[in-house]
């Protein structure tokens, strides 16, 4: 039989203090149980993006924790937890270390498409209400728009919003001609952590939206594409038929 071992580890944070603004450290103690036995553990996200731009360095877990000021002991089994995070002057500490960004370790990069993890824990796969759907897209973000093309089918991502029932967004004169007629619009959001996550699918038509009071209205909310340049061309999605899925970890079957 496997030994029980209590450790205590420090896990650092930042508290700003309210009358002068200032941020401060503080530390506390997290009692881990761990056993002589090694158990397989599921690393977070963030544990996984340190560790693997600190191999990248060549730097050890001890060379990397002088270089942060954090505990080695602490940053040895954050590597491993999944449950584990580092926040406030902490994070910033590891990541300039790291000759990172914070943003960058809790996965700011774009050079790769999510969901490479693997299936969540009893995985359970649900479908949307339309109010579900609606609730969803009432958010806001970046959609894929799905047409045919003079070439075949084709999908560009858009940032969108969802007001008076249908689907927003902005693009240019050019590529507001393209996009007519019967088209699909799908939005949805992963957490990799956790491997689960839902998705949204809009059927309708296109219209390109020319009234002036209507335009002034879309105005008023937050829609900038990402693409930058003169997207001036507003485009609504009038859908007639919208369905959802979601994906979760259901209870175990024991």
């Amino acid at each position: 039989m496997a030994s029980t071992k209590v450790t205590t580890a420090t896990k650092l944070t930042a508290t700003t203090l309210p009358a002068t603004g200032q941020t401060t450290e503080k530390s506390r103690s997290v009692e881990v149980n761990t056993t002589d036995v090694e158990q397989p553990v599921l690393a977070g996200d963030l544990a996984r993006r340190v560790s693997h731009r600190r191999n990248e360095l060549g730097l050890s877990t001890e060379e990397l924790a002088r270089r942060a000021g954090v505990d080695a002991w602490f940053l040895a089994y954050f590597e491993q937890s999944s449950d584990t995070t580092l926040t406030g002057g902490a994070l910033l500490r590891v990541a300039t270390a790291l000759e990172t960004t914070p943003m960058a370790l809790e996965g700011g990069g774009v050079d790769h498409a999510p969901g490479g993890g693997h299936a969540g824990s009893h995985p359970v796969l649900e479908d949307l209400t339309l109010e579900q759907c609606e609730d969803h897209l009432a958010g806001g973000g970046i959609g894929r728009i799905v047409f045919s093309g003079s070439s075949g089918p084709a999908a560009y991502p858009v940032n969108f919003i969802y007001t008076n029932g249908s689907v927003v967004f902005r693009t240019s004169e050019a590529m507001g001609r393209k996009i007519t007629g019967v088209v699909a619009f799908e939005v949805d959001h992963i957490d990799e952590a956790m491997s689960e996550g839902w998705s949204v699918l809009v059927r309708g038509y296109t219209r390109l939206i020319e009234e002036s009071a209507e335009r002034l209205e879309v105005a008023k909310l937050d829609l900038e594409p990402w693409a930058g340049g003169a997207r001036l061309t507003l485009v609504g999605i009038t859908p007639t038929e919208m369905t959802g899925r979601v994906i979760f970890a259901g209870p175990s079957s024991r």
